[in-house]
């Protein structure tokens, strides 16, 4: 069966308007245009569509039916339409960004915001992962970008430097490690319980890595693990710009270490290589490029 659009839109014309003739003008046509439309319909369907019996022509129960079918075909039609007039003018559909939650999300949905106030057609998802749970993300499609600190194993890719981010190895004013006059040792470290984020990767090579803490609690997230640190649960490496509040009023202290208490990743920003970025995409790309 071969039901036409004409025919979607005659029929919902119709039930709308209730006569013949207002169905023609509103779709601009021929009054017996319409009338061929619907009896073609009725014809391809072999069902009755239509109650002629009274003053005014109305659907049979089969129309009413016919017509929600009718109606869904013409939403699709529109909701296509919308589409190709999205990517004619170079604006994405949809636009998936995946972060590491290390990196600081503030860029990124800063262009969400400037994006939302153009009502630009695209819709974005931002979502945050950990280390290698960026790049799966990524790989099963949740995402057109990338920021991770970890280069990746995925081929194929195109990236972007960002600036440099440092973490530094922190525990709360008052901790051990903190008031220790000298320089702490491993065995110092070791001593104490070792905060990390889930999903750690060797990839990293943090200094803490070979340390073996006898005592690791995995957590969420960064924030997770903030509040563990203000709470003298342990101690563990934040980046710089998600504890500078807490350093400056001295809630949260560096550890000095010997083998070294700060840690700079080197964040990029991936995405396809076969995919040129649209407008939406090349709007973070140039954000992320800026810094913070």
């Amino acid at each position: 069966m071969n039901v036409t659009l004409d025919q979607a839109r005659a029929l919902d014309a119709l039930a709308r308007l209730g006569t013949f003739a207002k169905a023609a003008a509103a779709l601009h046509k021929q009054h017996t245009a319409v009338l061929y439309a619907l009896r073609t319909l009725e014809t391809q369907t072999g069902v009755v569509l239509l109650d002629r019996t009274g003053y005014r022509t109305k659907l049979t129960p089969a129309g009413e039916l016919v017509l929600v079918e009718c109606r869904r075909m013409l939403d699709a039609a529109r909701a296509l339409e919308a589409l190709c007039e999205v990517m004619r003018t170079g604006w994405e559909p949809r636009l998936g960004v995946v972060f590491d939650g290390i990196v600081s999300a503030a860029p990124v949905l800063r262009v969400v915001g400037e994006l939302a106030k153009e009502r630009a057609p695209t819709r974005l998802t931002v979502t945050a992962e950990f280390l290698g749970g960026v790049e799966e993300a990524f790989v099963r499609g949740e995402a057109d970008l990338m920021i991770s600190v970890l280069p990746p194993q995925t081929v194929s890719l195109r990236s972007h430097a960002m600036a440099p981010l440092r973490a530094l190895l922190v525990a709360r004013r008052g901790h051990p490690l903190v008031t220790k006059g000298a320089a702490v040792t491993d065995d110092d470290l070791r001593a104490h319980v070792l905060l990390v984020v889930r999903g750690s990767d060797p990839r990293l090579r943090l200094s803490t890595a070979a340390l073996e803490a006898p005592t690791v609690v995995s957590l969420n997230d960064f924030h997770a693990k903030k509040t563990a640190l203000l709470d003298n649960l342990g101690y563990g490496w934040m980046p710089e710009h998600l504890i500078t509040a807490e350093l400056r009023r001295g809630s949260l202290a560096r550890i000095r270490w010997k083998a070294g208490s700060t840690h700079t990743y080197h964040p990029h920003v991936y995405y396809r290589a076969d995919r040129a970025p649209g407008r939406a995409a090349q709007r973070v790309l140039d954000a992320l490029r800026a810094g913070p």
